[in-house]
């Protein structure tokens, strides 16, 4: 392949790459907005034109947001970064990553704005995910006779404290209004008891098939739970080897935002993707997987946890009985999640994400006065035209670190951050309490009171 057909094809994944993320933009900071706003005035007197412009005046607000965070990427393109990196092929490498349109610079700042939130997301739902799904797994859930043996005890007790306080008043005493408002309670509790029953029995084939299942769940929670591990420990030895040799590519490590020149700790993650991209499309195949068990660990999380803004619960998902504003920003969540997923997997597989395969001949001058010379993985040190080529997801990152490194000491911090809580995450799964398949069917109001 010519080195023509190569920038051609450089040029189509990179405006590939923009497009994509314009369409992140685009349903992040308008399409959905406008679907959450438009239902939040859904009401039988609010017309068609009423719920239109609802959603249009709130949606304005962050349009706006999205066109001043690319005017700011656009003024940061003009003023370039004062530090320089510490080598001549380091200091080509960088130039060319600089060297972008004022349109490229501007949806990567938007980009890297939004992914600072979808951190905050990575850290709670996907680190909690991770954890939770495949103890989960493991612990499974209550069985049908426990949870129908539960039931019961709870609606014979409501039963008796309800024959207590009538035998009270068998002379034809008058009620108090404290035990009139008790036994109204008990009657809402009794009635919530039994659709409960109903429900869990109408389930019972699908409960025992489940049961039957169980030892296979337990099989896959093993295996999830190994991946996870791996996963943490790839990130874990990538961000101490950023910790320590980050500095070699600029005069600091904060300079260029962590960027790191070359890995020079392998971690396992790196080292299967690597191995694998000489079997087209094992690697492709084992990077999907991966992606799709992130997503189901972060839409785990948002399950267990829920819908929160701080310590406050918006929404809770359940089948069948989910709002429309919950399900729009689990959407969201999951957006922003994927976003810190782009930024994470260069952590995961630096080399992989960043040169993939490619080697080049290094020559040097020995200590005999001989020319010597060895194929070396691709790096900030090697040339840097028609010997290696960068790829777009890594050099879109690498812009964003490098010409706004505030954003990659952030990301930095947050990947130690999110290390951090898996492992409290782990403690909170483990001493949970099981989950019941009443809990997962609730779906009545007057539920929620009890």
């Amino acid at each position: 392949m010519s080195l023509e057909d190569i920038e051609t094809r450089v040029k189509f994944v990179k405006i590939a790459y923009y497009v994509l993320y314009g369409f992140v933009l685009l349903f992040g900071f308008a399409l959905i907005p406008f679907a959450y706003f438009y239902y939040e005035e859904d009401d039988e007197d609010v017309t068609l034109g009423q719920k239109v412009w609802a959603g249009c005046k709130y949606t304005i607000f962050l349009v706006v947001i999205v066109i001043i965070l690319m005017v700011v990427g656009i003024v940061l393109f003009v003023v370039k970064p004062t530090e320089k990196p510490t080598t001549d092929n380091a200091k080509l490498w960088v130039k060319h990553i600089l060297d972008s349109t004022g349109t490229e610079s501007a949806v990567s700042f938007a980009i890297a704005s939004m992914t600072t939130i979808g951190f905050v997301i990575w850290i709670t739902y996907t680190s909690y995910g991770l954890a939770a799904l495949p103890i989960g797994f493991i612990r499974g859930r209550t069985g049908y006779s426990e949870d129908t043996k539960n039931l019961q005890s709870d609606l014979e007790s409501t039963r008796d404290k309800k024959r207590a306080i009538k035998s009270k008043y068998l002379g034809g005493k008058r009620v108090s209004k404290r035990d009139e408002s008790t036994l109204s309670l008990l009657d809402r509790k009794e009635k919530v008891l039994s659709r409960q029953g109903e429900r869990l029995h109408s389930q019972s084939v699908w409960l025992k098939v489940y049961a039957v299942m169980k030892p296979f769940l337990f099989v896959f929670g093993i295996l999830f739970a190994l991946v996870s591990v791996l996963l943490w420990g790839s990130i874990l030895i990538t961000s101490i080897d950023k910790a320590k040799n980050s500095y070699k590519l600029c005069s600091s490590s904060s300079a260029c935002g962590f960027v790191m020149k070359i890995p020079e700790i392998p971690n396992p993650v790196d080292l299967v993707l690597t191995k694998s991209a000489q079997f087209f499309p094992l690697d492709y195949v084992i990077v999907a997987l991966l992606v799709i068990y992130v997503f189901f660990a972060t839409l785990s999380g948002v399950l267990n946890i829920g819908i929160r803004f701080l310590w406050i619960k918006l929404f809770a998902l359940r089948r069948g009985a989910s709002p429309p504003q919950g399900l729009l920003l689990t959407a969201v969540i999951l957006m922003l999640a994927i976003l810190a997923l782009n930024i994470e997997i260069t952590t995961l597989a630096p080399q992989y994400t960043t040169f993939g395969t490619q080697t080049y001949n290094h020559t040097w001058v020995n200590t005999n006065n001989e020319t010597a010379w060895e194929m070396r993985p691709c790096s900030f040190d090697a040339p840097l035209h028609g010997v290696c080529t960068m790829t777009q997801i890594s050099e879109i990152i690498n812009r964003i670190s490098i010409h706004t490194p505030f954003f990659g000491v952030i990301y930095f911090v947050a990947t130690w951050i999110f290390l951090a809580f898996f492992l409290i995450s782990i403690l909170i799964a483990i001493f949970r309490s099981r989950k019941t398949n009443i809990e997962s069917r609730e779906d009545d109001s007057d539920e929620d009171e009890y």
